[in-house]
């Protein structure tokens, strides 16, 4: 092979080369651009977490606040379940001391009933109401 053609051919995989690191210039420009539009998604991705890490900070101090709440509202509710069953009691109660009143009205009206029969009967006998002196 003659110098002219060791040139030629050195300069032609050169001329290769030349084509090569531009295709890969091309490519790392390429890569670049798609590295900082990753870099601003994983920035934006942070920016989500963060919020979400709130979030999730003020349900916690939501549930518990709910937690607090249910606790209470049980207490209140085991309360209230005492409470009906006193006023059941006391209801039961009142309707025996009801029952217990009208059958002492009943007694009542009976005698007044046994009393305006002795009445009549003493003013039906007219010999207790003439004077025997006149």
């Amino acid at each position: 092979m003659t110098d002219g053609q060791k040139l030629d051919l050195i300069l032609s995989k050169m001329t290769d080369m030349q084509n090569d690191i531009g295709v890969l210039k091309a490519d790392v420009t390429d890569l670049k651009t798609d590295v900082a539009g990753l870099k601003t998604d994983v920035a934006g991705l942070k920016t989500d977490v963060a919020g979400l890490k709130t979030d999730v900070a003020v349900l916690k101090a939501d549930v518990a606040g709910l937690k607090t709440d249910v606790a209470v509202l049980k207490t209140d509710v085991a309360v209230l379940k005492t409470d009906v069953a006193g006023l059941k009691t006391d209801m039961k109660n009142v309707k025996e001391e009801i029952a217990g009143l009208k059958r002492m009205d009943d007694m009542i009206f009976d005698e007044v009933e046994r009393v305006h029969e002795i009445l009549n009967a003493h003013t039906a006998d007219t010999l207790l109401h003439h004077p025997t002196y006149m």
